[in-house]
């Protein structure tokens, strides 16, 4: 696996360096984000916690992929700054296992909020009628809309 480094730039608010790299992997499938971590730790001289695989994308029909990275000066900025799914993702395949079955086991246990049950629209006008009949005055019916001017043949009829 052959990688050139394709742009290069410090953000210094941030505290990374955001390199996007381009990876020649002939004859083999799209390399994986722990391969091209390693890779590019290497080259930065910098530790695999702080290297971050934002995105990898392989074009149909090449044996190139085009790597979003971002590398971080400290590893806590990196956990602060770099989303959570991100990071799961870099994460090797046994330990990503791990960390999804204990985010499914939080979900499990958080008791799900009630919400208050309101009144329909439905529910409130089948109460009306049940009051009208206790007294109340009935309400006129409702007359169909009066008809505007005729166009057409219909006013050259009259």
């Amino acid at each position: 696996m052959d990688f050139k480094v394709k742009q290069d730039t410090y953000n210094p608010l941030l505290k990374r360096k955001e390199v996007s790299v381009e990876v020649d992997h002939d004859g083999q499938g799209t390399p994986s984000r722990l391969d091209v971590r390693k890779a590019v730790a290497s080259k930065y001289n910098t530790k695999q916690e702080n290297v971050y695989v934002v995105d990898i994308e392989t074009k149909t029909g090449t044996q190139s992929a085009v790597c979003a990275i971002e590398v971080y000066d400290d590893a806590k900025v990196a956990q602060q700054t770099v989303p959570k799914y991100v990071q799961i993702r870099n994460l090797p395949p046994d330990e990503r296992k791990k960390v999804m079955e204990q985010e499914v086991k939080k979900e499990e246990a958080k008791p799900k909020p009630e919400k208050p049950k309101a009144q329909k629209p439905a529910e409130a006008k089948e109460q009306k009628p049940a009051e009208e009949g206790k007294g109340a005055k009935p309400k006129a019916e409702a007359k169909p809309p009066p008809e505007g001017p005729k166009k057409g043949k219909e006013a050259e009829a009259k």
